[in-house]
């Protein structure tokens, strides 16, 4: 009997065929190793509290662009002019930068809570903070 190539491309010998390769031990270690993150990440608490540290990290940019756009610039000169609106921007722009750096470098999803934790005490609109109270 002979066979046509086309007919052997679709055909499935299963774990007998001597040209059947078992993946490494290794590749299926870190198979579950992510499979375990992901069910780490799929917990309902801590993607609550995620949402909810990222509705606040929502809320500190508004608070910095609302300082930013109600302020005047307090110095004179161009070059300083232009170094205080950098600073107004990186501060818009410094709870997206912080919770991303977070969420890329940190693995753990504990310790990923809390460095976003110690983000909403940084990172904090303190002149829009203050200026509301007085």
């Amino acid at each position: 009997m002979s066979t046509d190539p086309d007919e052997d491309a679709l055909s499935w010998s299963g774990e007998t065929d001597p040209t059947h390769v078992a993946a490494p031990v290794t590749g299926k270690q870190q198979l579950a190793g992510t499979l375990d993150e992901r069910a780490d990440a799929a917990n309902p608490v801590l993607l609550v509290v995620m949402g909810i540290l990222a509705g606040v990290y929502l809320l500190y940019a508004i608070g910095w662009i609302i300082f930013g756009f109600s302020t005047r610039v307090p110095v004179q000169g161009a070059f300083f002019a232009i170094m205080y609106q950098v600073g107004v921007a990186l501060a818009i722009a410094s709870p997206f930068l912080w919770a991303a750096a977070t969420w890329l470098r940190v693995k753990n999803s504990m310790l990923r809570v809390l460095w976003l934790f110690v983000g909403v005490l940084v990172l904090a609109p303190w002149p829009f903070i203050v200026g509301g109270l007085g």
